[in-house]
Parts: structure tokens; C-alpha cells; sequence
């Protein structure tokens, strides 16, 4: 397959998946008004002091899902039984729970996308290539903090693989009414832009679609549908994620844990205001894993939440939207 024809491929893959995706389409075309509080990302802030492990998603048909993160996306099939452990060679980073009734559906308090991070640009690339020639519809999007491919699962579970890039931003200028993103190219740049597919392919070092999923993967952040903006960001804030962006004309906010990115749960209400929680039965998020650098800091997010669920792997907890999780 020749560049150009990899490049005409990826494009008809990205109109496909934002002709069918309102929201998709809306964040990827529209103008970002913000209000950053901590405007400047540093590469030299110290390791994140909550990361993730799995995520736990309720599926409909096991047999397509495994196909699809085996086949379309890369992975490796861990462990199988009454759950599916899928991931890498070093780490399990999907479980997916069989006997959902009835697809993600939208309009509902849950997940709004997974979010899992590749090490390099490479990778991403080599990601970017094996979705296209596959057939999978892949909206290239570039945060220009971080570039990312958005899909959709068989049961139209919203997923982001991203790869960081802080290094290129200088400067954030923010005011009510919009950011300016100062590159490290001296260039303005809008905080949401389609990616330039031909220089993320220029990172490739071989075509190979059939490359395994890079074994430095992560789960890097979770983004959630909530009923309320400031009740559920002020609930990770309590939990110890460090606030970085509440933005209430726009319906969302961010929150950091002391990386170099601070984008780790962000939480929005653009399934409305109020928005319910999904029927039982509904295809998405079962629950994610929050893993706490000191015993310090998970005895403080314990005590300063008051539904916590003891179990033989950490403590089970659940946000005000009802988005459940376990901390360790």
C-alpha cells in the first residue's frame, strides 16, 4: 500500500466515523473556549501520583469485542473465563464483561471515552495504519498536548489512543471567550485540530499492519458523563486528583495527578444536564481502577468519600453520576 493511498484511506475512515457521530464531529469542528488554571504544562513535573489500571466494560457479544481488541486493535487475549482479560504482554488493560442486552447508548450519565496512551509517535502511527487498513472508521484528532485517534467499539463505546506531547506547547493564552496555543513552532494553534495524518506517518518505520500493540501501553485518562459539572469535580478533587480546568460555559473540566499532562479524569454534562444513568443492561462502562503512589493518599481519598466498598483487591467506590471504581 502506497503513502498516498494509506493517507485517502485514513480521510474516508475519519469522514466516515464523524458523519456518524454528532458528537465527534462537534468536537473536532467546533471552536474550545477556556478557562486554564494552570495554563503552562511542564515536562518537568514529577510522575503522576494516580494512575490506572484496567478498565472493566460490559459487552454485548464477547466474541466480536475480542475480536475487535485482538484483531482490529492489536492486543493480546490475557486470560479468558467468565471475564476476558485483554492488553499487552506486560499489563491487562481492558476486562470486558459479557451479557450486556443492549449497545452504548447515548444521553446517559457514564463513560464518555477510555482514553489509552501508546509510548511514542510510532506507535500511534502503526496504530493509525493497522485501524485503516482494517476497515475501522478513526477520527485522527490533534489536542496538540497530545495527538489521538478516537473509535468506536462493536457496541459503540467511545475509545481515545493518544500519545502525549507537551513538549510541543510553549504557552497557553486563555480567556472567556477562547484559547490560543502557542506551539513550539512559535505558531497559534486551537487546543482541538484534525491531526496531520502525513507527519504522524512519517514516524512509521515499517507499513506492517498486523504490528503488536506496544507493550509501554497504559490506561492515561477517563472522561465521564455527568448530571452535575461542579458536584462530580469537586468529588475528584476530594478523592486527591488536583484541579486544572473547570470550564462551565463549556459543560466540562479537567483534572491532573502531577504528571506532565494534566488531563488524567476529566468529567462534562454534554449528555445533558441531569442526565441518568444508562438502563441495566446497557453495553459500556462496568467500572475503571485508580492506583495511589502512597498509603497516604489512598487513606485520604477513603476518608473524604463516604460510599466506600471493601474488597479483596482495594476499595470500591462510586462518583455522584454513579461511575463506579475501584482504588488500591
Amino acid at each position: 500500500m502506497t503513502q498516498t493511498s494509506v493517507n485517502a484511506l485514513i480521510e474516508m475512515k475519519r469522514r466516515q466515523f464523524i458523519g456518524r457521530s454528532a458528537t465527534m464531529g462537534a468536537v473536532l469542528l467546533s471552536p474550545v473556549s477556556l478557562d486554564i488554571t494552570d495554563p503552562l504544562p511542564s515536562t518537568t513535573k514529577h510522575m503522576d501520583f494516580i494512575t490506572f489500571g484496567a478498565v472493566h466494560l460490559n459487552v454485548t457479544d464477547i466474541s466480536r469485542s475480542i475480536n475487535f481488541w485482538r484483531d482490529v486493535v492489536g492486543m493480546q487475549v490475557r486470560s479468558t473465563g467468565e471475564t476476558t482479560e485483554i492488553g499487552t504482554a506486560q499489563r491487562t488493560l481492558v476486562v470486558l464483561h459479557p451479557g450486556s442486552k443492549t449497545p452504548y447508548r447515548k444521553g446517559f450519565s457514564g463513560l464518555y471515552h477510555a482514553a489509552i496512551h501508546l509510548p511514542t509517535e510510532t506507535d500511534l502511527a502503526q496504530l493509525l495504519v493497522r485501524l485503516a487498513t482494517k476497515g475501522w472508521d478513526v477520527a485522527p484528532t490533534d489536542h496538540i498536548i497530545a495527538k489521538s485517534l478516537y473509535v468506536d467499539d462493536p457496541d459503540g463505546i467511545n475509545l481515545e489512543f493518544a500519545v502525549e506531547t507537551p513538549q510541543r506547547v510553549v504557552e497557553f493564552n486563555a480567556t472567556e471567550n477562547g484559547v490560543q496555543i502557542v506551539d513550539n513552532q512559535g505558531r497559534f494553534r486551537k487546543p482541538i485540530e484534525p491531526l496531520d495524518v502525513q507527519e504522524l506517518l512519517s514516524h512509521l518505520t515499517d507499513k506492517n499492519p498486523e504490528r503488536a500493540f506496544p507493550d509501554g501501553a497504559i490506561v492515561g485518562h477517563m472522561n465521564l458523563h455527568v448530571p452535575h459539572l461542579q458536584t462530580a469535580y469537586d468529588f475528584y478533587t476530594r478523592i486527591g486528583f488536583s484541579r486544572h480546568v473547570l470550564i462551565p460555559r463549556q459543560g466540562w473540566g479537567d483534572l491532573g495527578a502531577g504528571g506532565a499532562v494534566d488531563h488524567r479524569i476529566a468529567v462534562n454534562v454534554w449528555a445533558g444536564m441531569n442526565a441518568p444513568k444508562a438502563p441495566e443492561g446497557t453495553a459500556g462502562l462496568r467500572y475503571f481502577t485508580l492506583k495511589y503512589d502512597s498509603q497516604e493518599r489512598l487513606s485520604k481519598a477513603l476518608s473524604n468519600s463516604t460510599n466506600s466498598q471493601k474488597t479483596p483487591d482495594g476499595y470500591f467506590l462510586e462518583d455522584p453520576a454513579g461511575n463506579k471504581f475501584l482504588i488500591a
